[in-house]
């Protein structure tokens, strides 16, 4: 091969450096060519000694890469120079491959860590703010599936149109053929409206006449702390019920069935906090219960049961799992950090000696 010949095809596979840094290699290679023939060497032994030019460029691709990620030390030059190592060499290339997995995994668990640690610390700070400063926050019950609005009861949510809470006060909203059988601290209360839209009511005594209130949009609206009992029977949404518990009788206790048959009970105690709560999907048999520091979910194939909770409430049980969840999170991220700076130390070695092969092996050459 000749000096053209060779440069040409050395100026090719060096296409993917800065044309300055192609432009410095070709007229060193020159200089050190016409040197040798000026010392009486002929062309073609000059040319064959300098190798193959492929070979050659790739060597000099990864010496170039280095010098780079020295002037500037990135992760991504840094990657472009084990790129560039990787292709000296079959053993460097069957290296690559085993590293990029050990990268991948890393990455996988950036993101596991980090997703854990950030939702444990937003459930801590969403979910204990309920416990320690009073903000009110509770968890749902409800079937976000259905296009029903869904309306507050107490703490929870529920698609039960007709009842709903709003200031410590049942407000009741009765369809055609609904009817509501109230039992307050001052007697019995019976709403009930006809096919027709009729209202009727029985009240015996004034005293429980006094506690219900009719509003402008023809709802009824009762302290809810008068009301003892409730039973709430509906055309559209089925029947809910609800019954004083307790010694003190401030506890709730909840049963809500919808018209295919499906149903939810659950307590309330005198703060809000919901307890034993049991949901039946009569469509495909389904059954969700939580309670007694576990949780149950059967279905038609499977059983899972997860004992040994020890919460009393559905926030103890969600918040207990983010104290667990953020430390591991936070455990999870500190093992990546290390491993990343021990790699990172490691490879910097690694292309370090490599480099130095690549210059020990150019020492009759003017690369540099």
């Amino acid at each position: 091969m000749k000096q053209d010949g060779f440069i040409e095809a050395l100026r090719r596979e060096l296409s993917s450096l800065p044309k300055a840094a192609i432009d410095e290699i070709v007229a060193d290679y020159r200089e050190y060519i016409g040197d040798a023939l000026a010392a009486g060497r002929h062309e073609e032994e000059v040319i064959a000694a300098l190798g193959d030019p492929a070979k050659l460029a790739r060597e000099l691709t990864a010496q170039a890469n280095y010098r780079q990620w020295e002037a500037q030390r990135s992760v991504g030059n840094l990657m472009r120079v084990v790129a560039s190592v990787a292709r000296l060499g079959l053993l460097q290339l069957l290296l690559l491959g085993p590293f990029l997995l050990y990268l991948l995994m890393l990455t996988v668990g950036y993101v596991v860590s980090g997703a854990l640690a950030v939702a444990g610390l937003v459930a801590m700070l969403v979910l204990g703010s309920h416990h320690f400063f009073g903000t009110d926050f509770n968890l749902n019950l409800g079937k976000e599936t259905q296009t029903k609005s869904t309306d507050q009861v107490g703490d929870l949510h529920t698609d039960f149109a007709g009842l709903q809470v709003l200031d410590k006060r049942f407000v009741l909203r009765l369809n055609n053929g609904a009817r509501v059988d109230l039992v307050t601290t001052a007697g019995p209360i019976e709403l009930k409206r006809d096919a027709q839209g009729q209202l009727e009511t029985e009240i015996p005594d004034d005293a429980a006449r006094k506690l219900l209130t009719q509003n402008a949009d023809g709802s009824f609206s009762i302290d809810r702390d008068a009301v003892n009992a409730l039973d709430f029977r509906d055309t559209v949404d089925g029947r809910l019920s609800l019954a004083r518990s307790g010694e003190d009788k401030q506890a709730l206790s909840w049963n809500i069935v919808d018209t295919d048959g499906s149903h939810a009970s659950f307590d309330q105690d005198a703060n809000g906090d919901t307890h034993h709560l049991s949901v039946n999907d009569n469509s495909d048999g389904s059954q969700v219960s939580i309670g007694d520091g576990g949780i149950a979910v059967d279905d038609s194939q499977d059983h899972i049961h997860i004992s040994g909770l020890g919460g009393k409430t559905l926030e103890s049980i969600a918040l207990r799992y983010a104290v667990i969840a953020l430390p591991i999170g936070l455990l999870g991220l500190l093992l990546c950090i290390w491993l990343t700076c021990i790699t990172w130390r490691a490879l910097t070695r690694f292309t370090q000696r490599q480099i130095d092969a690549l210059s020990t092996s150019f020492g009759h050459t003017p690369a540099r």
